[in-house]
């Protein structure tokens, strides 16, 4: 007597079966994940920025304007050379930061360039104003 080790098909058909399922269920988490991520560095370089102007306006009372940093690429980090308590932003990241037309704060806008996501800052108002997805 012979015997075959191994799989019979209908094995390896149902364990193809098992993995797809999962590949389903993990592949959009980690996108998610990944996106959570993004927007999660993008808000924090906001607040540190933020703080940094508040720190400008108490020497110099008025709020340095940011729009160098708007065009970034995946691989490239944002040198902000007029606020010198501020590191260079994360890399990625695109941040523009104007001030208010009553001149009384600020509003700044930052997202990371692999996402859809966008964090909003207000002065103003508060603060940070929260992150949403930005429609085109």
């Amino acid at each position: 007597m012979q015997t075959r080790d191994g799989f019979s098909i209908i094995e390896f058909l149902v364990i193809s079966a098992i993995c797809a399922i999962l590949g389903l269920i993990a592949i959009p988490q980690y996108s998610m994940y990944r996106q959570r991520g993004y927007a999660t560095t993008a808000a924090a370089d906001l607040r540190n920025v933020a703080a940094a102007q508040e720190s400008f306006f108490a020497q110099n009372a008025r709020y340095e304007p940011i729009s160098n940093c708007k065009p970034a690429d995946a691989g490239s980090r944002c040198d902000i050379p007029n606020l010198p308590a501020v590191s260079p932003l994360s890399k990625g990241v695109s941040l523009e930061i104007a001030p208010h037309p009553s001149g009384n704060g600020f509003t700044g806008i930052a997202r990371h360039v692999n996402s859809n996501i966008a964090c909003r800052w207000d002065s103003t108002q508060g603060g940070m104003l929260g992150c949403s997805k930005i429609t085109n």
